[in-house]
């Protein structure tokens, strides 16, 4: 092998190496962007499953189980 056919094969493997470190590099910061949504998701599912066991708390108690105002 030549000097020249190696400086080309070394310069092509540098090439496919800058290439993937570029999309390496995208891919982590999609797999980031995604996990922090999912985070958000998991948060707000969290809030909206705690109000839905308030609101059904709330509505299986019978009207009688209920304090009378302050006023009587």
């Amino acid at each position: 092998m030549s000097h020249k056919d190696a400086e080309s094969r070394i310069t092509d493997l540098e090439t496919k190496i800058a290439h993937m470190d570029t999309v390496i590099n995208d891919l982590s910061d999609m797999i980031k962007t995604q996990w922090d949504r999912i985070d958000l998701l998991e948060r707000r599912n969290k809030l909206m499953t705690d109000d839905v066991k308030q609101m059904v708390d709330f509505l299986r108690t019978a009207p009688e189980d209920d304090a009378p105002p302050p006023h009587y």
